[in-house]
């Protein structure tokens, strides 16, 4: 399983039978629209032009868009409501491909998990969370979050980065709260035999243009 990132809180999740894509973005944002074939497109926020560019998505994806239970190609992915007051409502997935569990964590702006969140993220491999704040998670809710999840590998997401016009804080804060100590890839390529590590690592993904 591969993870790639483009920006905001869109990724790439590429199985061996999948592709998914998180969040598109358009133009909008200032950074060259999400682009590229998937099977499944899940928006964190269908009426956020940072994470509803369907249009730019090739093939047929089928699309995701809210809360419920999900199973496409040996692929479950289960939904539930959550806030940010700033942007409108919006959803938490939890993302089980190849035996690894990933907590995505979208345009959501919550200082704490709710318990519905909790029961279907607990035991997450790996988590996406937004660091950025403003209109979405700032770093210190962000980190309280990622290590409750006690995840395998935590890497940030929507926060400043060149070209981007959406007004964000760079990922520095977040790093400093969570220690400094990480590692900078343009991909994830794990499988879920390799998670032996007992302590977290933080990885800090190139954006893919």
């Amino acid at each position: 399983m591969t993870i790639t990132w483009f920006g905001l809180s869109s990724f790439k999740i590429t199985g061996k039978d999948i592709i998914i894509i998180t969040d598109p973005f358009g133009k909008d944002s200032g950074l060259s629209p999400v682009r590229g074939s998937a099977d499944v497109v899940i928006t964190s926020n269908p009426n956020l032009s940072w994470s509803n560019n369907f249009s730019s998505i090739s093939g047929t994806p089928f699309i995701i868009n809210g809360p419920g239970e999900y199973n496409i190609k040996d692929t479950f992915i289960m939904g539930r409501m959550a806030e940010n007051k700033d942007l409108g409502s919006c959803t938490i997935y939890c993302i089980e491909i190849e035996n690894i569990r990933i907590a995505f964590i979208g345009t959501v702006k919550q200082t704490t998990l709710t318990e519905e969140q909790k029961e279907i993220l607990e035991g997450a491999d790996i988590v996406l969370i937004p660091v950025g704040g403003k209109q979405i998670m700032d770093f210190e809710s962000a980190t309280k979050i990622s290590t409750q999840l006690e995840p395998y590998i935590i890497i940030p997401h929507s926060y400043k980065i060149s070209g981007l016009d959406i007004n964000l804080e760079k990922v520095d804060k977040f790093l400093s709260e969570m220690g400094s100590k990480h590692e900078e890839s343009d991909k994830l390529s794990i499988k879920k035999k390799d998670m032996i590590s007992e302590s977290t690592q933080l990885l800090v993904l190139t954006p893919q243009r």
